[in-house]
């Protein structure tokens, strides 16, 4: 479903928010869904942390006031690639199944040893 003209925000815009609780929030649109009225903006750290971003989910039934601060036109650059090879995939898939075989070994090697004990347990009983 299409936003109607005017009710959507441009990914890479600077937008200002005041929630109900009157607390302001401000950052760079990354994301906004009109069908669910979600608005998710990137804001520098709360940690302080240079290199990285928090970023915040808001739902716009819960603001009182938007401010654009400055709309971005152009479209926005391509997304870049995860460049994840097959290499990582094999990789994980391989630990998975060694985890899984080893766990059955390690069950196996229990299981024996309770049948040994069950087995003794026997033998003193009768």
């Amino acid at each position: 479903m299409a936003a109607p003209p005017g009710e959507y925000f441009s990914v890479g815009s600077q937008v200002s928010c005041r929630t109900c609780q009157e607390q302001r929030l401000q950052g760079e649109v990354v994301a906004f869904d009109y069908q669910s009225k979600m608005l998710a903006l990137k804001c520098p750290s709360s940690s302080g942390k240079p290199n990285h971003a928090d970023i915040l989910l808001i739902n716009l039934q819960y603001v009182s006031e938007v401010e654009i601060i400055n709309d971005r036109t152009e479209t926005p650059p391509p997304l870049a690639s995860l460049n994840v090879s097959k290499n990582v995939w094999s990789r994980i898939l391989q630990d998975l199944v060694n985890g899984i075989s080893s766990k059955k070994s390690s069950l196996i090697t229990q299981a024996k040893v309770i049948c040994s004990h069950y087995s003794l347990l026997q033998y003193f009983i009768l």
